[in-house]
């Protein structure tokens, strides 16, 4: 299983929720990937540089997404 996030200010409560699941965290700016990386430090998340016109991951490939929409979030999310 795994998990979107696409609003870095949605980290803490998808953490909170993953249990298990890995977590991939995307956003246009380096600078707030590093930051999110160093408030909120967990081996399950991986930070990716991209945006909602433009997700880095495979097509159906994460099981649910929090923050965001689209028909790139529609590609990426299993059904």
């Amino acid at each position: 299983m795994s998990v979107l996030v696409l609003e870095g200010a949605l980290l803490a409560g998808a953490l909170a929720a993953a249990g298990d699941e890995d977590v991939f965290v995307v956003d246009h700016s380096a600078a707030e990937l590093e930051r999110l990386e160093r408030e909120l430090p967990d081996a399950r998340v991986f930070y990716l540089i991209g945006d909602d016109d433009v997700l880095p991951l495979p097509d159906a490939s994460v099981d649910r997404t929090v923050g965001g929409a689209g028909p790139e979030v529609d590609r990426v999310l299993r059904t």
